[in-house]
């Protein structure tokens, strides 16, 4: 498996206009592992690059290369969290300005590289509906 590096797509840093979230999420060892192999996009349905650097994971829109989140992970145990997220608030690069969505949507993304079922939730995310409910 390729790991994804920083220069292998094109990426804008994180815009000034951003803004911390809270997601708690845990993730074994082995899923972090896949999460941070990262994601290098091959067709155009592909949305996202995603590279890590440790301690961060950046996540890219493919098309533009704008940096939509940033996030850091800590070891905890045997489990890896994480620490903090940052998001896109910038207006003219990010409409979503929905801390809740914006979430949902990093769990879905990180869920889905760990190899986690995501089903349910990605149903929740289109409905506009926290993960919770």
């Amino acid at each position: 498996m390729r790991i994804a590096k920083r220069d292998d797509w094109k990426t804008e840093p994180m815009p000034s206009a951003s803004t911390n979230i809270i997601v708690e999420k845990l993730y074994s060892q082995e899923e972090f592992d896949r999460i941070t192999a990262g994601v290098i996009p091959e067709q155009m349905e592909d949305k996202w690059f995603i590279f890590y650097e440790a301690p961060w994971l950046y996540l890219h829109r493919s098309w533009t290369g704008l940096c939509i989140f940033k996030v850091r992970f800590e070891v905890v145990g045997d489990s890896v969290k994480i620490a903090e997220v940052y998001v896109n608030r910038d207006p003219a690069q990010q409409l979503n300005t929905n801390d809740e969505r914006d979430a949902s949507m990093l769990r879905i993304l990180l869920d889905s590289r760990a190899k986690r079922d995501v089903r349910n939730p990605v149903l929740r995310y289109i409905k506009g509906q926290s993960e919770e409910s």
